[in-house]
């Protein structure tokens, strides 16, 4: 068990989730609020915020840095660039890279020049694309949703049946009974050692989905329950981290006495981790954004179903 562990904590990512009006670093180090992009001033260590391609695009000549010229039913106006990037009905027309949107989209800095744009949406295009990614799709399937041990639907991953139904989203809700109808519920991790196995699964088939799991906060009793009644494990190596422009300091008991202190002398964190008290969302997920780490998210969110057969 503790090499497991050991395992875990060296070859998972670190699971950052950074706020709206943030990015990371190319080296995922740390946060970035947008503000700090092309400041004059590196405050990645890596340099990634002020690479010269990309505060050239970021420092447009038409607008403030951080903004673009939207032009919209003939009427032009400096917006900040996420608006420019995001907005619809109409959408922003202008001289903006649309590569930055891409950075944006992503949340994370990279080089202009390491960005594929997609293609004009031309009819054959579109066409190839779709056919591409059914292709895919079916090689995906045959190791997510069919293993000869395992009923229809299901693989097996570890000592475990699993069902990866990633070509549908739900709330959770509406997930866990899709599982029921196919013989199993929604996935309680029982195990760090079933942990590991459900990450290697995910990441060796390169499956980019969110998926419910079979974890909900219990209002009755204030505490993360699994659907069979079992409480949830806390902590690392299972949930992730969010990050907060503000910080708070952290508390720990002293050993064998029931004496609290706060920790190192009362330095302050700005790293808070999943689930919140209160929790953000009430349903248990683990997704792709997250590096698959467990996160309190909303139960009306579209997920898809991850589902375990009933034994």
């Amino acid at each position: 068990m503790k090499a497991i562990v050991l395992l875990l904590c060296i070859g998972f990512t670190l699971a950052i989730e950074c706020s709206e009006e943030e990015v990371t670093c190319e080296n995922f180090q740390r946060c970035l609020p947008y503000r700090y992009i092309c400041d004059l001033d590196n405050d990645c260590s890596d340099g990634s915020d002020e690479n010269l391609e990309l505060c050239m695009a970021w420092k447009n000549t038409d607008c403030s840095a951080g903004s673009a010229m939207c032009t919209t039913n003939g009427r032009s106006e400096c917006v900040p660039i996420e608006t420019y990037c995001y907005r619809t009905q109409p959408a922003c027309n202008g001289n903006l890279d649309r590569r930055i949107c891409t950075i944006l989209e992503e949340k994370k800095l990279q080089p202009l020049s390491s960005i594929r744009l997609g293609s004009n949406n031309e009819p054959g295009d579109v066409y190839n694309r779709s056919v591409s990614l059914g292709d895919e799709l079916l090689r995906n399937l045959n190791n997510t949703l069919s293993h000869p041990d395992c009923p229809r639907f299901y693989t097996r991953v570890g000592g475990q049946c699993l069902s990866f139904f990633y070509v549908g989203s739900s709330s959770w809700g509406e997930a866990r009974a899709f599982c029921r109808e196919i013989g199993g519920d929604l996935l309680s991790i029982q195990s760090v050692n079933h942990y590991f196995d459900l990450v290697n699964h995910l990441v060796e088939n390169q499956i980019t989905s969110d998926f419910w799991l079979g974890g909900r906060y219990e209002l009755d009793d204030l505490s993360w329950m699994w659907l069979d009644g079992t409480r949830m494990p806390r902590g690392t190596p299972f949930w992730s981290l969010r990050r907060y422009d503000h910080c708070d300091t952290r508390n720990v008991t002293v050993a064998g006495t029931s004496q609290v202190r706060e920790a190192n002398n009362g330095e302050c964190y700005h790293y808070t981790q999943a689930p919140e008290d209160p929790p953000r969302g009430f349903c248990a997920a683990i997704t792709y954004g997250k590096h698959f780490y467990m996160s309190d998210e909303d139960c009306m969110a579209n997920l898809s179903p991850l589902c375990v057969i009933s034994e």
